[in-house]
This record gives C-alpha cells, structure tokens and sequence, in this order.
C-alpha cells in the first residue's frame, strides 16, 4: 500500500498536533460518561437521604481537604504533562513534512493506541461506578453514626466500622443488657417523587420488600456478622454475650406486621427516634459496669495500631 505524503504546506500548525491527540482520549471519555450519567439519570434512582444535613466532626474540614486534593492532584497532572507535551511540540517543530509518510506500519500504532483508550475509558467507568457507590454507602454509614451517636446520652456506648475477620461490622452498640451489630444499607429510591410507596418498604422478618425489588441480603449478611461478633466476644472475654443483628436503612420508612423488638434482625430507619430501642432496658438482666467495660475493651483490640 503506498505511503500518503503530506504536502509542505500543512496548514495544521505542530503544536497543536499533541494537543489534539491527547484531547481525543479525553473527550471520548467524557461522551461516554456524559452518556451513562444520562441513562442514570433515565432510571430516576435518587438517594434516599440526599437532603439530609451530615454534621459529624470535622465535616466541613474534610470537605475542604477533599477540594484541596482535588486541585493538588490537577496541577500534578499538569506537572506530569507539560514536559511531554512541549518536548512534543519542540520535535514536531523539526520535522521535515514533506518528507513523511503514513503507511501500514503506523496501523499497529494506531491499534494500539485505540486499544489503550477503550481500556482507560471502561476502567474509568468501572471505576467511577464503585466510586459512587462508595460515597453513597459512606453518607449512610456517617448519617447512620451521627444518630446513633445520640444514645451516648441514654448510657449506651458506640463504635464505628469495627474491623471482623475480612469484613467489617459498620457500627457497635452495646445496650443496657444486649450488644447490638448494625449493618448500613443505602439504597436508592426508585422514581416518582409525589408517590408515597417510593419511600415505603415492608418487613415481614425475613425479607425487604422495597418498591422495586425485594432482597434478604441484608438480614442475612447482619445475622453473620452478629453471630461472628457473638462468638468473638465470648471468647475475649470468656463469658457469653447477646448480640442482635440489626439493619439500618437511612431515608426509608419501614412497614412492619410485627414490632420491631419481636423479630430477630430489627430493621429501622435512624432519623430521630429510630434508634432508641436500643437503649431501652426492658426486662432482661442489665450488664454490669465491669462486663461493659471488658466488651468496650475487647471492641478497641480489633482496631489495628498505626505505626
């Protein structure tokens, strides 16, 4: 196949010849995400607590430190690029264009090239998707923490993401007379904003039935946990200790046949009220102050020393 010469006159100037091939990557990139974002949007699924205000400490700091971050790590990028991209612009200043030729061998180049832009593009994807999950189980757990964080006052004592064998139980109350493992689940609500069912989802004690969809994940990952915690404690301790396992569903309003307390994985939404059976001491025998303080003592142990 016989190689194209390019004229002398080549009006495109060489130093946007680098800008333009790294710009195409990029804006690939951004049509395919733009095009996935829309077809989110399509789908109507929203976060159940997007309006909810999280006031834990730091927050406002942690949002400028994650603004800060950003901003750090354009200019590194920009740092990372600029030698590049002026050497490139330097060398294409010195080449002789009347001179080249484009043939079958730039083919694998350009192979390549494409083939190294899909892959960068569907990890992005990949990756931004788990990102989004992330951020939206992490405004859970931390909405979950700050009213759970309330029944301090009541005599309860809480911890936050306590590291398990592999897996990690998201919060830790230890009740008057029960220790209770909580497991925090954000899930998006279907459309339909004027619809009240939106918002509703029903417990039998055994399943969630949501408006979209119905799982007994949930139940069935917080009873291993809360059995894994249980036999943990015991033997820490060397005494037998009650865990609950509990399911906590930010923005969700729960609709149950039974009370809660009757069945064995209380369900419950954290807003305002919704955590206070746990403190409650009904009729069972209360912890001492000296059992309290040997679970408190062998929660912290499962939290690694930095250094």
């Amino acid at each position: 196949m016989p190689g194209i010469h390019l004229v002398s006159n080549l009006t495109m100037n060489a130093a946007f010849l680098p800008l333009v091939a790294s710009l195409v990557p990029v804006a690939l990139a951004v049509a395919v995400v733009a095009t996935l974002r829309k077809r989110q949007e399509r789908n109507g699924l929203r976060s159940p607590i997007a309006n909810k205000r999280i006031h834990g400490a730091g927050e406002e700091l942690r949002k400028r430190i994650d603004e800060q971050t950003r901003e750090i790590m354009r200019f590194v990028l920009t740092l990372l690029l600029v030698g590049p991209y002026f050497f490139a612009v330097w060398a294409l200043n010195h080449v002789q264009w009347n001179q080249v030729v484009f043939g079958t061998i730039e083919i694998p180049y350009l192979i390549a090239a494409a083939a190294m832009t899909i892959w960068a593009i569907r990890r992005l994807v990949i990756h931004g998707a788990a990102r989004r999950r992330a951020i939206a189980g992490l405004r859970a757990e931390l909405f979950t923490a700050q009213e759970l964080n309330r029944l301090l006052a009541k005599g309860c004592a809480v911890a936050h993401d306590l590291p398990g064998d592999h897996f990690n139980i998201d919060h830790v109350v230890i009740g008057p007379h029960v220790v209770y493992a909580v497991e925090t689940k954000s899930i998006r609500k279907p459309p339909g904003r004027k619809r009240e069912d939106t918002f509703k989802v029903a417990y039998d004690g055994k399943s969630l039935r949501f408006p979209h969809f119905v799982t007994r994940a949930p139940i069935i990952q917080a009873q291993k946990q809360a059995q894994w915690l249980a036999r943990y404690l015991r033997d820490t301790i060397n005494q037998p200790v009650r865990v609950i396992p509990a399911v906590a569903l930010p923005g969700w309003w729960i609709y149950s046949p039974t009370h809660n307390r009757d069945c064995a994985v209380p369900v419950f939404n954290p807003a305002g009220l919704g955590a206070e059976f746990m403190a409650d001491p009904q009729k069972a025998r209360p912890f001492d102050a000296a059992t309290v303080a040997q679970i408190k003592q062998a929660l912290v142990m499962r939290y690694p020393m930095e250094g």
